[in-house]
């Protein structure tokens, strides 16, 4: 008898209003997190600039590209658990995919170029793949790795399509 759930109440319930109450702290923060990327894209653009013209180098960049990639991903995550439309997730994971690449595209230019925090096992296994490609394209791997500017107004894009379907979902 001590066993049994009191009348009326399922055992499941506490879960499923945990679950419940998560979905829907997940839209504001979807919101919050699209919003956070747009505002940050200018950042990253100005950041590009002082690294090619001044002696701050490239690592404020790529240090906020790799932020960036994590708000992505927290966007994918949202949508997920928040049950968003399918449009919701599909800017994530655009927005992921986008900023993948231009990893991929500084590394064609570079393949040795490596991020500080980058454990030395993933910089052998990029530069392993990514020689091979800079030494096809020969003396175009330059040309190749400047799409990463092109790719960057596509993230810019993309961003502000997610703030304005973000928009919608308040």
């Amino acid at each position: 008898m001590a066993d049994q759930p009191l009348l009326g109440v399922r055992p499941g319930a506490a879960i499923d209003r945990e679950v419940t109450q998560l979905a829907l702290l997940a839209r504001p923060a979807y919101v919050g997190a699209a919003w956070l990327f747009a505002i940050l894209i200018p950042v990253q653009f100005f950041l590009a600039g002082t690294g090619m013209f001044s002696t701050t180098g490239f690592s404020p960049h790529m240090y906020l590209g790799l932020g960036l990639h994590g708000i992505s991903g927290a966007l994918i995550a949202f949508a997920l658990i928040g049950r968003l439309p399918r449009r919701a997730l599909e800017y994530g994971v655009l927005q992921f995919i986008l900023i993948g690449l231009q990893v991929v595209l500084v590394r064609v230019g570079s393949p040795s170029s490596t991020i500080a925090i980058e454990p030395q096992f993933v910089s052998s296994v990029i530069t392993a793949i990514m020689q091979p490609i800079h030494d096809v394209l020969h003396g175009n791997s330059g040309l190749v790795a400047s799409l990463h500017a092109v790719n960057a107004l596509a993230i810019s894009a993309v961003a502000v399509l997610a703030v304005l379907y973000a928009r919608k979902l308040r």
